[in-house]
């Protein structure tokens, strides 16, 4: 069918009417058009009854052609048209407009429709540049930058500079909020216990239905909670997190809002460089000590790539099938563990029965790990391959410095004074741990290695950095070492 559409926000003298825009578009067309109309609709958005029903109608492939008096009848808005256009191509409808003699089905016309085109992606890229704009301009002010309050807030608008600007207050959840951070600042608590406690206590999580390990996360890793010092300054400038506020501003009173790109996959921020911290109008709740404390711990529990989620062995993601290579996977049924090929069970392309005992695998693995490590001095290891996780240490230790070594030079403002201090103090730290690494070199040539003394994350962890694999047949077994 052919569409009519004819609309009329208010009656003026000046403005044409709608039975003159109907009869305009018939003389272009004839009388089984069928006809849309809005009176009382403004066209600077789409949010129009008859409009609404006649796109339906488009979706459903009812419509060839659409006809206008005039191009702004059917919408005001360039990005709007833009986006309708999309729709009325998907569904082949051409589209007419009297006045501007604006035919699709014509060269020209489309000539027509690619300019209007580019005006509307122009100002998609302008509107777009201007959010962000604001968004930065409201960080940079510290008003909150938009989207739901954080746990523990709540959103209340408030002057600034004679303007209505938008500011975050505290609620009565702002108790559970410092109860979390008390919690996991204490030695031997973890995400998952806070969470189970919080859980089994029937304390609200806000939309969720329960604690987890996550939204625990989000709220400590949060500095909209801290009242930021100096001390939370170069936490940040260590970061590489790029500071909008002046460090005068970072005065132990107010909180602060983080805000940018990170990778979701890893760590909070480990995409500092395109990030920004700035401090806000509202007061932070939680001591810089409590606060700087809890992430240092959740810094040092970043996550570390799993080799093997089971429960039942530490032997596990590394055990395969000697003869077709898949993973063998540990059952525990009638008071037994079991190993059974993942090729066979899965797959049904092996046919090997497993008999080996797990729990006699377990204890020649234990044997052979002993007897290799106890031969061998630590002298003929390579240090990073001896303890990762010291190294890694230092090197962000090392990054922090650097980072602090261009804040200096970068800024004249900051006391050079307290930054040489705190690089001091991390100099000390890559001291101590270099120490450690040195004793442990020591330690290692004095005594005996007892992998028995391990607990089963430790044993976990241990096997899978010196074990490659383990190829697994009837009755016996292969070791194949990474060392």
């Amino acid at each position: 069918m052919v569409a009519i559409y004819a609309r009329q926000s208010i009656d003026k003298k000046d403005s044409i009417s709608i039975e003159t825009q109907i009869t305009k578009c018939k003389a272009e067309t004839d009388d089984t058009a069928t006809i849309f109309i809005d009176k009382g609709f403004s066209g600077k958005n789409i949010k129009r009854p008859e409009f609404q029903r006649m796109m339906e109608q488009v979706r459903s492939g009812n419509v060839e052609k659409i006809v206008v008096y005039r191009i702004d009848r059917f919408s005001r808005s360039i990005a709007d048209f833009g986006a309708i256009w999309e729709i009325m191509k998907e569904h082949g409808v051409e589209f007419v407009s009297i006045n501007e003699k604006f035919d699709t089905s014509t060269p020209i016309g489309r000539a027509m429709l690619y300019i209007v085109m580019s005006f509307a992606q122009l100002e998609r890229e302008t509107i777009a540049e201007r959010i962000k704009d604001n968004y930065y301009a409201r960080l940079q002010n510290g008003t909150w930058v938009g989207g739901p309050a954080p746990f523990g807030f709540c959103i209340e608008k408030d002057k600034l500079n004679g303007k209505k600007v938008s500011k975050l207050v505290v609620n009565k959840d702002i108790e559970i909020v410092k109860n979390i951070y008390q919690l996991y600042s204490e030695e031997g608590t973890s995400l998952g216990y806070i969470a189970k406690y919080l859980t089994r206590e029937k304390i609200p999580c806000g939309k969720r239905k329960a604690w987890d390990n996550v939204a625990i996360s989000r709220i400590l890793h949060n500095p909209i909670y801290v009242r930021c010092d100096f001390d939370v300054y170069t936490y940040f400038i260590t970061k590489g997190i790029k500071i909008k506020s002046p460090y005068e501003e970072f005065d132990g009173v107010y909180g602060g809002m983080l805000v940018g790109k990170r990778n979701r996959g890893g760590e909070k921020y480990c995409q500092g460089d395109k990030q920004y911290f700035a401090i806000s109008l509202h007061e932070g709740v939680i001591s810089s000590d409590i606060w700087l404390r809890c992430n240092e711990k959740l810094d040092e529990n970043k996550q570390v790539p799993n080799k093997g989620k089971g429960k039942y062995t530490w032997l596990s993601g590394l055990l395969k099938c000697r003869k077709c290579g898949y993973s063998l996977k540990v059952v525990f049924a009638n008071g037994k563990k079991y190993l059974i090929c993942s090729g066979r069970t899965n797959y049904h392309i092996c046919n090997e029965k497993i008999t080996t005992s797990v729990e006699g695998l377990e204890l020649e693995v234990k044997k052979e790990i002993e007897k290799i490590f106890n031969k061998i001095q630590i002298k003929d290891y390579n240090l990073e391959e001896k303890d990762a996780d010291l190294v890694e240490k230092i090197i962000e230790i090392e990054k922090k410095i650097s980072r602090l070594v261009d804040a200096i030079t970068e800024s004249d403002d900051i006391p050079i004074q307290y930054l040489n201090k705190m690089i001091k103090k991390l100099q000390n730290e890559k001291s101590f741990w270099l120490e450690e690494m040195e004793n442990s070199r020591t330690d290692f040539s004095k005594k005996q290695f007892d992998f028995e003394s391990l607990d089963f994350e430790k044993k976990k962890k241990f096997a899978a950095e010196v074990i490659e694999k383990i190829l697994v047949d009837c009755d016996s077994a292969v070791i194949q070492w990474k060392i």
